[in-house]
């Protein structure tokens, strides 16, 4: 009998399709959104009523006093029952194809103002809601009115976040939080919805109103003297004088570490790079020089400033105009406030105050036309954590998940007086263990050797007495180290020499364990308690010789204060006893905190053999008893769609090539296929004949890789082509 063999090919197509000719990068796909004030009041689902009862709310349409003398809707409230205003109004578009939503709002200079610092001072707080036919509340921005401009026409922006949905309401809101000295009366006018263009000019400053900061520290204001030549960055086209002239000027008082927020509303995912121009007018001594660093400011919880780039200011840039450009899509932020600068010393640690400028800031993409670079299999659903992959550079990696920062204010994940108690997770495309080694020290390193998954259990209470720094350690995969009291279970294949290496955050500690030598997989519980900035000091050791793989469910048990087991991925259950820390005066509260975290992840463990090394987490469980009541804190098998679906999970990075390498996968997902740009807009579509019957990919789930460079898209099963041969390209 002969068995025909059906051979299946799979060729990635190199040839990216474009939908728009010529320069398709410079044009607008979509018409500007302007709904004008000048004949009458526009088209309204809601104005607004009286907030509380008894308060009062009036708004009318007058047809002068508007922006550059056209018409504008006026807005009275008494601004002590009622303090808020809330137009609204129709519109339709689908939000993936657009920018940004500007309007123009005045505040009348007799209107009175909230008390300082209560409520944030001046005039409360601004904010936008996209909403639609249903009238859901999507939130863009949250922000204090600026009262020094705000009593001139001011231009706000908000930027439109991802994912994609159909628009059908714009709803402005103005929120005193408290009550007004008095009466308040606003101006609104020229509402616009921006599609996405290429470039996008967020401001080069051409009057004061344009300086909307947020001060931290650095004074900033509009400086109409100063000005940089604008080029178009994609074109080089220029240079083009922009008037009226201006940019902003920073006058940090001393070099080290005084800021301040930018606001300018933006969705970073859109585009790839910010491009900006900044001059350096000098020290004001000395050769002190300084320099600044610059955030994105994310629009979202936990409304932090994400890093993009620094400055380190020299002689040479002193009264030159110098340009930079920096990422802006590798952020991994949908939405933003705006930026944010801070100072940063010079060489006698920041003592000498000087002065910058910025102007043309910008946001663009290359006119490079994608291509495909890749295609692999599929990986399974659930939390994908990839080390780094920086040749010898990072040995300590470790990459990882924390839980919710919410619940972390909130919860004891510890087992003391709350058993019975459980942490586990499921493990899959775990490296092989090494071969078998004897401890020879020069024994080369293996793939796979010591490569480390585990869970971390980290009291909130003693780091925050200690240093402040919970906040901090909750989305660093070190944790650990920095902790006074941890306990926590690892899984690792068999290291080759009995040097097992710890990481810190400034150095490497080596300890010799013989538990590390040969071949399979061990189990490791080690926990600390008042010890500051080091590693465990007591560990329990398991060995699985014969194990051939630690794919499969871990859990670490307790039964009662002193007694739980280890279960491995084979169904083996391994006892262990531990100190009594509830009943020893020496660990009060060390592991009963009110505030701790629990974080899941990967380890190098001193291994560079064991760059870009990854596995899937596809299940975690942690539970606990109180008061005899066993609850569930965390059931995930990350159904998704995103990390966050279920549970507000936070990724955890490391300090070193900080990247996101806790990256979610979808279930189904035959192949990853990956371009060579992180520019929005791109489909992907396959065909099993590269001449004809072209469709849809599936791919409806992307994300960023760690260079920040790359996309890479999910091919569902489903969606895969049918017969022998398939292709793919990118259109637009």
């Amino acid at each position: 009998m002969i068995k025909k063999i059906k051979m299946q090919r799979w060729i990635p197509s190199l040839v990216a399709a474009v939908a728009l000719a010529g320069s398709a990068s410079l044009c607008q796909a979509q018409s500007p959104i302007n709904i004008s004030f000048d004949t009458g009041v526009p088209t309204a689902f809601y104005d607004g009523s009286p907030a509380n009862a008894g308060g009062t709310l009036t708004y009318a349409w007058q047809s002068t006093g508007g922006p550059d003398g056209s018409g504008c809707e006026v807005y009275n409230i008494d601004g002590v029952i009622d303090q808020e205003i809330d137009p609204a109004f129709n519109v339709s578009f689908t939000s993936g194809q657009y920018l940004q939503v500007t309007f123009q709002m005045k505040v009348d200079s007799s209107s009175g103002q909230t008390p300082v610092p209560t409520f944030s001072g001046g005039y409360g707080h601004l904010q936008m809601a996209l909403r639609d036919s249903s009238y859901s509340w999507v939130s863009v921005g949250y922000a204090t009115i600026y009262p020094p401009a705000a009593n001139a026409w001011v231009t706000y922006t908000y930027s439109i976040p991802s994912p994609s949905f159909s628009v059908a309401h714009l709803q402005f809101q103005l929120q005193g939080g408290g009550a007004y000295s008095g009466p308040v009366t606003v101006y609104i006018g020229n509402v616009s919805v921006v599609p996405v263009p290429n470039p996008a000019v967020l401001s080069c400053f051409t009057n004061s109103s344009s300086v909307n900061w947020n001060n931290y520290g650095m004074a900033a204001s509009w400086d109409g003297s100063q000005d940089a030549p604008y080029y178009n960055p994609v074109t080089g086209a220029g240079p083009t004088s922009i008037t009226p002239t201006g940019s902003v000027e920073f006058q940090p008082t001393t070099g080290g570490y005084q800021g301040g927020q930018l606001n300018m509303g933006f969705n970073p995912s859109l585009f790839q790079t910010v491009g900006f121009d900044v001059y350096y007018d000098g020290p004001a001594s000395g050769t002190d020089y300084g320099g600044f660093q610059m955030f994105i400011a994310n629009s979202s919880s936990p409304y932090n400033w994400v890093w993009i780039g620094a400055v380190s200011f020299n002689a040479s840039m002193i009264g030159q105009w110098t340009h930079f450009n920096w990422p802006c899509a590798a952020s991994g932020l949908l939405g933003a406030n705006g930026f944010a600068f801070q100072s940063t010393p010079g060489s006698g640690a920041g003592a000498i105050p000087f002065t910058f400028h910025v102007d043309n800031i910008q946001l663009w993409n290359p006119v490079t036309r994608p291509t495909i670079t890749g295609l692999k299999p599929g990986t399974p659903g659930g939390v994908q954590m990839t080390l780094d992959g920086d040749g010898t550079s990072n040995p300590n990696d470790q990459e990882g998940i924390s839980s919710p920062s919410a619940d972390n204010a909130l919860y004891d994940f510890f087992w003391i007086n709350q058993t019975p108690a459980t942490y586990s997770f499921t493990l899959t495309n775990f490296p092989a263990p090494a071969p078998s080694f004897s401890s020879t020290p020069t024994a080369p390193a293996s793939a796979g050797a010591g490569f480390d998954a585990h869970v971390y259990l980290c009291n909130g209470d003693s780091i925050t007495a200690f240093s402040s720094a919970f906040g901090y350690n909750q989305t660093y995969s070190g944790a650990p180290y920095n902790m006074l009291d941890y306990l926590g279970m690892h899984v690792q294949n068999a290291s080759i020499t009995n040097a097992v290496t710890y990481t810190t955050n400034n150095s490497v500690i080596t300890t010799n364990n013989n538990y590390s030598l040969g071949s399979g997989v061990v189990a490791i519980l080690d926990w600390k308690t008042n010890a500051p900035n080091a590693n465990a000091t007591n560990r329990i050791v398991f060995n699985f010789p014969s194990m051939a793989s630690a794919n499969g469910t871990w859990s670490l048990n307790f039964t009662d204060n002193t007694h739980g087991n280890i279960v491995a991925a084979d169904g083996s259950t391994n006892s262990f006893t531990l100190p009594d820390f509830s009943s020893d005066p020496n660990y009060t509260g060390n592991f009963t905190p009110a505030t701790s975290m629990v974080q899941f992840g990967v380890y190098k463990n001193g291994n560079n053999a064991n760059n870009n090394q990854t596995t899937t987490f596809t299940h975690v469980v942690v539970t606990n008893a109180n008061s005899g009541i066993t609850s569930t804190n965390y059931n995930d098998s990350f159904s998704g769609p995103g990390l966050t679906a279920n549970y507000g999970w936070q990724v955890a990075e490391y300090y070193l090539d900080a990247s996101d390498r806790a990256i979610w996968q979808p279930q189904g997902t035959a192949y990853w296929i990956k371009w060579n740009t992180t520019t929005s807009g791109w489909g992907v579509q396959s065909s099993s004949n590269l001449l004809s019957n072209w469709g849809s990919g599936g791919v409806t789930y992307t994300y960023v890789d760690a260079t920040g460079t790359n996309t890479l898209g999910a091919i569902p099963a489903a969606s895969s082509p049918a017969g022998n041969a398939g292709f793919f390209r990118l259109v637009k």
